[in-house]
Order: structure tokens, then sequence, then C-alpha cells
């Protein structure tokens, strides 16, 4: 004959076990993609920095297309204004008054 009550016991044990690890997966999965959307804002803000950076030196040098790094701008400059593009999207406009 075997024991209900302990039968029972190591049931509820399992149960409540199976719950806890539940909950661990869903807030470690939580945690790791607010951790996966961080670090891509991160390497989009890199990106746009090395694009600003890349189309400040083309201006400083006078120079109507510059490419490094992989990054490229193309800079049309005239005595009212200068625009600044990168793969074909102006990224930057500046209007003289």
């Amino acid at each position: 004959m075997v024991v209900i009550k302990k039968q029972k016991l190591k049931a509820y044990i399992l149960l409540e076990s199976l719950s806890t690890l539940a909950v661990f997966v869903m807030i470690t999965s939580l945690l790791l993609t607010a951790i996966h959307q961080g670090r891509n804002r991160q390497i989009e803000d890199y990106e746009q920095q090395e694009v600003l950076n890349l189309a400040k030196m083309a201006v400083q040098t006078g120079q109507s297309q510059l490419s490094l790094n992989g990054v490229e701008v193309h800079v049309v400059e005239n005595e009212q204004e200068i625009k600044i593009y990168h793969k074909n999207k102006e990224i930057l406009h500046v209007e003289k008054n």
C-alpha cells in the first residue's frame, strides 16, 4: 500500500518548482530582451555619430565626398547652404540667412 500524503507532498513540491522555474525563465527572458534592445540602440547611436564625424571632417577639409571605415558622405555646398547626404538620404542641411 502506498501512502497518498507523501505523493501529494511530492507533487506540490514539483508543481511549486516548475512554477518557480517558469517565473525565472520569464524574468531572464525579459532581462535579455532589454539588454539586446539597449545594445542595438547603442550600435545605432555609434553609427550616427560616425556619420556626423565624417561629415564634419568632409566640410572642414573642403571635400565633396569622403569615405572612411565603410561610411560614405557626400557634401553639396554653395554660397547659401550646405547639404550632407549619407546613403542618398539628407542627414544635415545648414542654410545661411
